[in-house]
């Protein structure tokens, strides 16, 4: 001990100016340390539980908890670099040309980051929602601060850029408690049509999930075809359960064209040859 205690000594006489930046970048890296474990721990401190509780939704929690942590850590590299001697003007300098530098050669990241405010500014889409868009369909399940996380059909994570999702056109289809159903078909020309558009009213009046409103079932004639005449049958379902609920209707439809005997044609071309 009396050894160590004369090394210090020595140290403190021989080498102040040394002994002094150890220290003190000793010092600065125990800040960046502390701060990098705080930032991660506060990230995941958002994201696993209910800080905050139902004043910060499922959808900005992500976003909120990304926003800190970088925040964080931004702070804490200055504090590192300030404290080993680096004048706080020239770091701030520094910083601002670099932020510009990184701004132009970055201006599609934060597209995306511009996107992600938008899309939580004006929630065109929640977490836990099916949305689609022209390349896309899944159920959102982040919304983040460079791209959204969709879940396909396929049960695959589909991570895309927030730029896209907001300049593209995008349907929500879980806004809605009720969806509107039309069914085309196409009759042989020797169908009685009143005929078939009784029975296909039928058919969408007797189906248990059919609803009146907004609109009652409805089934139009809508064009005459090469091979068929093409019927439009309409009508409101509940919106959830969709793809059950549709190819019921649809499977009961078949049903009561078959026990009818109408046709549905297949495509004909009919060839006239003519010889001399």
């Amino acid at each position: 001990m009396e050894t160590l205690t004369q090394y210090w000594k020595t140290a403190t006489r021989e080498f102040p100016q040394i002994l002094s930046f150890t220290l003190t970048l000793l010092a600065a890296v125990t800040i960046l340390i502390v701060g990098i474990i705080v930032a991660k721990w506060l990230r995941k401190k958002l994201l696993i539980s209910n800080i905050g509780g139902k004043r910060i939704s499922p959808t900005m929690r992500p976003v909120l908890a990304s926003v800190i942590f970088y925040f964080i850590v931004a702070f804490t590299f200055y504090a590192f670099l300030t404290k080993i001697g680096v004048p706080s003007g020239a770091l701030l300098a520094v910083f601002g040309s670099a932020g510009l530098a990184i701004g132009l050669a970055l201006k599609d990241t934060l597209g995306n980051i511009a996107a992600g405010v938008m899309l939580l500014l004006l929630h065109p889409l929640k977490v836990g929602e099916f949305v689609e868009t022209s390349n896309y369909a899944g159920t959102v399940q982040e919304i983040g601060l460079f791209s959204t996380t969709l879940k396909n059909l396929e049960g695959l994570y589909v991570f895309v850029p927030n730029g896209q999702m907001w300049n593209n056109r995008m349907q929500n289809f879980a806004r809605h408690t009720e969806r509107k159903i039309v069914i085309d078909i196409g009759v042989g020309y020797d169908t009685d049509l009143k005929k078939a558009q009784e029975i296909l009213l039928k058919v969408l009046a007797d189906t248990p999930d059919v609803k009146n409103m907004p609109t009652p079932p409805e089934c139009y004639v809508m064009s005459f075809g090469d091979s068929a005449i093409n019927l439009s049958a309409r009508c409101w379902l509940p919106a959830d359960n969709w793809l059950a609920r549709s190819s019921e209707v649809r499977v009961r439809v078949k049903a009561a064209l078959d026990k009818s005997a109408i046709e549905i044609p297949f495509p004909q071309r009919v060839v006239t040859t003519k010889t001399k």
